[in-house]
């Protein structure tokens, strides 16, 4: 048995074991728990009824580390205590700062949990018992899971380096109003137990961006007997310690669910799911779906005159024209042409990054290499594409799935599509609109739903209620033929 399997069935047996005590001293028929429903919470979160999940989550995983420590030194039943280096004191701003960021990009669990007030010293300043105190400490470091979260890595093949250790850098933290015991504003020579609205400032240095990790409430408590595990140079009377959740920076989430950490070797043409390289370019037949496409005629010798009624334009051609790099970022321009009497010419500009797909606008253009910019504006539109696509998903403008119905869906099946083409059977059928109408007047107003495969691009394309007739005709739009340039 490998150690890794050894470990996990020590932690499985002790789990058993201990769940197995607790039955045993519940099973004497207490009145009190007589209507309440068997739990089925870990057993943390039932012996703690007023821990969150992510609290008792915390205390799970907390136990996990101090049994895996207790196996690489051989300190058998000493679970309550922490072995390793000794950890930073955290007697200033800076040390506090450079401590929170360094246990992000490190994930270093034992960290994480040393910037937090301890429960003992958060049960003497405010006057609570220890095990409420405890569960406040516990909630507080669960409820900032969300940001622990954020800095967790990538697959390794997916990222450049070290990751966030090699790209991020602590930058400053600038406490806010100080405020006494009582909760008044400190003044002059009064005693600070708390600073009110912090705030962690780091820098992504390879495209200069700072962003922020606020802090509702970091105390200010006395330093406890250095023979705790601390280390400090010059040890101060009093330390800093967060009391509250670490918020995460939704711009900073933008950065992580757009992929700009990710490889720049993501963007290349022949490992991009949607192939965008100058000179490619994709054919379509158009007809009307309710009298279906004439088979006889070949769609490439089809002319002007043979166009049906109700059908305004029978071919469509779309070709990459332009490609633009900056970075990890991709402009693109695309031209669609369609064969209607007024050769209708639709110029469009996407933004590439290794997640997903934005209409790039005028200002986009105009901003394109202006990360700190672009994080806000893909913050606010909903991309036309996302990587890596699953079925049965969905996302709305900010790119995630949201309680209402979602700008675009990704049906719950794979889909064959047959076209002059080629046969192509595992094709995701997105629906929505979003910006795809926004300068194209075939696709304004309609229903799209786009036949999607990676590698190939967009193999059909079905507008509902388009604008082409009166009445909204139902148009098929069918590859008929394409080249792909890497």
């Amino acid at each position: 048995m490998t150690e890794n399997k050894f470990v996990s069935a020590f932690i499985a047996a002790i789990v058993a074991v201990t769940a197995l005590v607790a039955m045993a001293g519940c099973s004497d028929g207490d009145d009190r728990d007589a209507d309440r429903p068997t739990p089925l919470q870990p057993l943390i979160y039932t012996e703690y009824p007023d821990l969150t999940p992510e609290g008792a989550a915390v205390r799970e995983k907390r136990l996990q580390r101090q049994l895996l420590e207790g196996i690489v030194d051989g300190s058998w039943g000493r679970l309550e205590e922490d072995s390793g280096e000794p950890l930073p004191g955290l007697g200033s701003e800076e040390e506090l700062g450079e401590a929170i960021i360094e246990a992000l990009v490190e994930r270093d669990e034992r960290l994480w949990e040393h910037i937090f007030i301890s429960g003992e010293a958060y049960g003497a300043l405010v006057g609570v018992g220890s095990t409420a105190a405890g569960e406040f400490v516990d909630n507080q470091i669960g409820g900032s899971l969300q940001s622990w979260e954020l800095f967790s890595p990538e697959h390794s093949s997916a990222i450049t380096g070290e990751g966030f250790a090699e790209n991020l850098q602590f930058e400053t933290l600038e406490l806010g109003s100080p405020r006494r015991h009582d909760g008044g504003a400190a003044t002059g020579d009064d005693e600070i137990a708390q600073y009110l609205n912090n705030r962690v400032v780091f820098r992504h240095i390879d495209f200069d961006v700072t962003f922020e990790l606020p802090i509702a409430r970091i105390f200010q408590i006395p330093r406890r007997d250095p023979a705790g595990g601390e280390s400090d140079d010059e040890p101060t009377p009093f330390v800093l310690r967060v009391g509250s959740e670490i918020e995460p920076d939704p711009r900073f989430q933008t950065l992580r669910d757009v992929g700009l950490h990710l490889r720049p070797q993501l963007m290349r043409a022949e490992q991009y799911p949607f192939p965008l390289g100058v000179g490619s370019f994709w054919r379509y037949r158009r007809y009307d779906a309710d009298t279906g496409a004439d088979d006889e005629i070949d769609p490439l010798d089809q002319r002007l005159d043979d166009t049906a009624d109700g059908v305004a334009a029978e071919e469509l051609i779309v070709e990459v024209r332009e490609v633009s790099r900056y970075g990890s970022i991709r402009l693109v321009e695309l031209l669609s042409s369609y064969d209607d009497r007024d050769y209708t010419r639709v110029r469009e500009w996407w933004a590439l990054t290794p997640r997903r797909i934005y209409m790039c606008t005028e200002d986009c253009r105009e901003h394109i290499d202006d990360v700190d910019w672009l994080l806000g504006y893909f913050a606010g539109r909903a991309p036309l594409m996302k990587f890596p696509l699953s079925l049965d998903e969905g996302w709305d403008a900010d790119g995630q799935r949201g309680e209402s119905e979602p700008l675009f869906y990704v049906d719950k099946r794979w889909h064959e599509i047959d076209t002059p083409a080629g046969t192509f059977s595992t094709a995701f059928r997105i629906v929505g609109q979003g910006d795809l109408g926004r300068s194209d007047p075939y696709s304004a107003n309609a229903e799209v739903a786009r036949y999607f495969v990676p590698g190939r691009g967009v193999v059909r394309r079905t507008l509902n209620n388009s604008g082409e007739s009166d009445t909204g005709l139902d148009v098929v739009e069918d590859l008929v033929q394409y080249r792909l340039m890497h």
